[in-house]
């Protein structure tokens, strides 16, 4: 995101504490700007607390290479505090004079251009996304287009949330009018030829199950859910980054809006657990989830999804023992939902659990238990040992010999 940023930029602000001087994300983003050539000042914040030193974090910044002026160098710097106030007008006058000797200009008779800086889907509205314009002028009526999203320029809003014909480079834009949700960070074009930029979505071939699935892991299914794409982008990258030696994290789908029961329908037939981050779940979903016993973990701060999700890669990390049951015969089948019979060889077998179906000592597919019976009257659990007749739900058809497995 830093990086996207700076690309962005015509001008950048670095911003670093004086209690606290360069971290490890101040090196970061000084390396950024500097692969980037994206010029910036310095923003020198906290200098009303009581512990911070300016000095220091001054010499903090020469020795990262950031060579300000008054040491021999030419990048500018203001002291500022976001809480009192003091050096933000002084910094403002700083990064217009820094925009002035950078001689920043338009044409604003060009092809429109510009960037797409976040997007949402909106219940009500529809696809929403907010840009930063870069040459041209924004036109409403116009068409737009990034590589991945087309569209046309039906409202177009200025960064008050006022109403706007047009908007001239470096203006926010909220844009609504793209058919589809375009990504954060791409380079929209508007006008006549905005259909150029436009590249059809290919058909991908989808990977044969289990790819690369390595025989010793288990894996943990997900369905990402978020409020806008930036939200999104950050919780994937986290999460993906998660994937320990034992557990295969495998997201099955990542999206913005509030949780449907389509991502419900999505998660029963996946197995996966939906992580919703500022997001809500509407009443069909939430009554759907309970009904199939779909986990929703959902949070307003990111690192407490995260440590949920850590929570359950431990679980798998040391699976529970299994339990198993050997189907004897199979009686009827309406849809997905089949009548069978069976003897539980191990472990105790309830209602609404998630099952393995194995075939030949080979997993070929998953279930669940809908309905549980013994001796014609309805059974909560079966324990080991005990015959049990069963509604089973999956999309493989069972046959007596087969072997179900849960943990």
């Amino acid at each position: 995101m830093r990086s996207r940023g700076a690309t962005i930029a015509d001008l950048a602000i670095l911003v670093v504490a004086a209690d606290d001087g360069v971290k490890p994300q101040t090196k970061e983003s000084i390396e950024i700007l500097n692969s980037t050539k994206t010029p910036f000042v310095i923003a020198i914040n906290k200098i009303d607390k009581n512990n911070a030193d300016v000095e220091k974090t001054k010499n903090d910044l020469m020795a990262n290479n950031v060579f300000l002026e008054s040491y021999g160098g030419n990048i500018s710097w203001q002291g500022i505090s976001a809480k009192t106030g003091q050096g933000i007008n002084e910094l403002l006058d700083l990064i217009l004079l820094a925009a002035e000797m950078e001689n920043l200009t338009y044409d604003p008779n060009a092809d429109t251009s510009g960037f797409i800086i976040e997007t949402e889907a909106d219940s009500r509205r529809g696809v929403i996304a907010t840009a930063i314009v870069k040459n041209g002028t924004l036109k409403t009526n116009n068409k737009i287009a990034t590589a991945t999203a087309f569209g046309k320029i039906k409202i177009l809003e200025d960064f008050l949330g006022e109403k706007a014909e047009t908007l001239s480079p470096s203006s926010p834009a909220l844009i609504l009018g793209f058919e589809t949700l375009p990504q954060t960070g791409e380079e929209f074009l508007a006008g006549e030829n905005a259909e150029t930029i436009y590249k059809k979505p290919l058909k991908i071939k989808p990977r044969e199950k289990n790819e690369e699935l390595k025989k010793d892991q288990t894996t943990l299914n997900l369905i990402l859910k978020a409020d806008v794409s930036g939200s999104l982008e950050p919780l994937s990258e986290i999460i993906k980054n998660l994937n320990q030696e034992k557990v295969k994290i495998n997201i099955i789908s990542e999206s913005i809006g509030e949780i449907t029961d389509g991502d419900i329908k999505n998660a029963s037939s996946s197995n996966a657990i939906i992580i919703g981050f500022r997001v809500k779940t509407n009443k069909i979903a939430e009554n759907l989830a309970k009904a199939q016993n779909i986990k929703i973990i959902s949070s307003e701060i990111i690192y407490e999804l995260i440590d949920a999700v850590q929570n359950e890669i431990k679980l798998r990390e040391k699976p529970l023992p299994l339990g198993e049951i050997e189907i004897l015969k199979f009686f009827s089948q309406k849809g997905k939902e089949q009548l069978i019979g069976g003897k539980v060889l191990s472990g105790s077998l309830k209602n609404n659990i998630r099952i393995k179906i194995i075939r030949n000592n080979e997993e070929i597919g998953m279930g669940k238990i809908t309905s549980l019976r013994q001796q014609k009257q309805t059974a909560n659990e079966v324990k080991a040992s005990e015959e049990c007749g069963l509604i089973f739900e999956s999309d493989i058809s069972i046959s007596a010999g087969d072997h179900l497995l849960w943990q």
